[in-house]
């Protein structure tokens, strides 16, 4: 045998393993997606003494290209059940490897939502940016208004108010790290139909633990996004006024910067934030000229005096209801040797003060005729 086939032996020989490898690993795929369900969004609710799991899903078999979803329902008191009634209606079974959305129902937030935290949404088929949301009316009837749009719609709408608007991060991987870290709690948009009967991203709710412990509205939903300081991004509007004119303008937040401290005195501490905001005005009125200095740092002042004051009422609301979105807690922990939660929520979070220090700085962008 010469050397140039030997050369061709052992080529074959190094290729035949990746040769019979390759069609391993493409065909299966093909065909897990071809016979299973795929559920993009699954709610959950508290009906008596039991739990309803409705699944909304894309049929890749049929008109999902126009646009429309399906929906199967379950019934039991244990998630498994659910699943295992969702099989007994379904011709594919349930796999929730592309999960990106689950809704808990109002009733079932109050109630406690620990159990389907600790069965679904720790779930190691689950990907870590999935969302969790918190629904008004039943998640049935969320899923529902959503059966003649595509079915990752829901996931859409919440991952673009996020990106602009007034919702705060809302993934599993940040749900998760607030419903167990110590000294925090978390967080997620709340969804409500409106009078059109289309789903919108309505505020925000905020858990105790692992119940429904506060819903924040639309503003106060901007409010606490900007002091959460993660991605400060979003608008809302504020009341102006000039000698006998008053009226109210939008204020969009581009960008900003968020640094906050703590002095730790017991009942005496205080937190306090140091925020810059860059950001822009619209649609304000007429009596208000802009491309004037004068009154440019006039609204500059009262928008940074009516936001403080805004701030400072949030923090109030949270510490009313005993609630702590902002992590105030965690952050006492990290600046203290000794500290514990139990006696810091009854006797220290109750008393701190706020302290705002806050600059506005606004660009000429869409101010101007």
């Amino acid at each position: 045998m010469n050397s140039q086939k030997r050369k061709n032996i052992r080529y074959f020989c190094a290729l035949l393993p990746l040769i019979l490898i390759i069609p391993g690993c493409s065909f299966p795929r093909q065909k897990i997606i071809d016979d299973v369900q795929l559920p993009k969004v699954l709610g959950f609710d508290k009906v008596d003494n039991q739990y309803v799991g409705t699944a909304l899903y894309s049929d890749y078999t049929g008109d999902e290209k126009e646009g429309g979803s399906s929906i199967l329902q379950g019934k039991g008191r244990k998630s498994h059940l659910i699943k295992q009634s969702i099989n007994a209606q379904s011709p594919k079974p349930l796999e929730i490897g592309k999960l990106n959305l689950v809704i808990f129902g109002k009733e079932l937030a109050e109630n406690g939502v620990s159990y389907f935290v600790k069965t679904v949404c720790r779930d190691p088929l689950i990907g870590s940016n999935m969302l969790v949301a918190v629904s008004e009316e039943t998640a049935e009837e969320i899923l529902m208004k959503n059966k003649d749009r595509n079915s990752n719609y829901p996931y859409k709408m919440i991952e673009q108010n996020y990106r602009t608007q007034n919702v705060p991060i809302p993934t599993l991987q940040s749900f998760l790290f607030d419903f167990y870290g110590d000294g925090r709690d978390p967080s997620l948009p709340y969804l409500k139909i409106n009078q059109k009967g289309n789903i919108e991203v309505n505020g925000l709710a905020v858990l105790k633990k692992d119940r429904l412990g506060l819903i924040l509205n639309q503003k106060e939903s901007f409010l606490y996004k900007i002091l959460r300081g993660r991605v400060i991004r979003g608008q809302t509007e504020f009341n102006i006024h000039k000698g006998q004119s008053e009226d109210s303008v939008i204020l969009a937040i581009l960008y900003g910067k968020n640094k906050k401290s703590i002095i730790n005195k017991g009942s005496k501490s205080k937190v306090t934030f140091n925020i810059t905001l860059n950001g822009m005005v619209k649609d304000f009125p007429d009596w208000l000229d802009l491309r004037k200095k004068q009154n440019n740092l006039l609204l500059k002042k009262q928008l940074e005096k009516q936001m403080k004051k805004d701030f400072e009422k949030l923090f109030v609301k949270f510490q009313m209801h005993q609630v702590d979105p902002l992590g105030i807690g965690d952050f006492a922990r990290a600046n203290s040797k000794k500290w514990n939660e139990k006696e810091f929520y009854e006797k220290v979070y109750p008393t701190i003060s706020l302290d705002i220090n806050l600059k506005i700085e606004l660009s000429q962008a869409g101010i101007g005729e």
